[in-house]
């Protein structure tokens, strides 16, 4: 708490913004057409912690506000939001103290336009020669995803939905201790 009995969620809103960054470059690393999954897998691992301490944060800093809140608005949550926040702080315990994230790497096939291709950025050049048939040839890139309950879903979604219930989380906190 601040001086004036206010809240102070200056260092956990500096984590939700650690969280968006690591977001922001798995989302970027999941649409490149070559290169290796261990970027993607880095930047997850960013993700979970940043996302994970937002938590840490309020429990330590707010102690005797934050649990009873924090009991309260998991039982106003529904239950998939429950279970998305349950699968990712298990899923980062899992990357820290485990053997790692339980994501898992596919492929998923991304049409490229009839004749030429180039892309400078992943390093491919297909001529006329190579892509000349009416119908779009498709290329494969990493095609990442967790498995929450039974239900494949891609990795990115997933932690876009848990980073806007964070911060949901933490403007309902604030909104309710002014």
């Amino acid at each position: 708490m601040s001086v004036e009995g206010n809240v102070d969620l200056s260092r956990v809103r500096k984590k939700l913004e650690e969280a968006g960054f690591f977001l922001g470059k798995m989302s970027e690393q999941e649409q490149r057409l070559t290169g290796h999954r261990v970027p993607f897998d880095y930047y997850l691992s960013a993700f979970l912690s940043a996302g994970r301490t937002v938590d840490y944060r309020l429990c330590h800093e707010h102690k005797a506000i934050y649990k009873p809140w924090r009991k309260a608005w998991n039982a106003r949550i529904t239950p998939d939001e429950n279970r998305l926040i349950k699968f990712m702080v298990d899923d980062r315990n899992d990357e820290v103290h485990e053997s790692g994230s339980s994501r898992t790497v596919g492929e998923k096939g991304v049409p490229l336009p009839v004749g030429r291709y180039q892309s400078r950025r992943d390093g491919i050049f297909f001529s006329d020669d190579v892509v000349g048939s009416s119908s779009p040839n498709l290329i494969f890139r990493p095609s990442y995803s967790f498995t929450i309950d039974r239900a494949d879903c891609e990795a990115t979604e997933a932690c876009r939905k848990y980073l806007a219930l964070l911060q949901r989380m933490v403007a309902e906190f604030e909104a309710d201790h002014p």
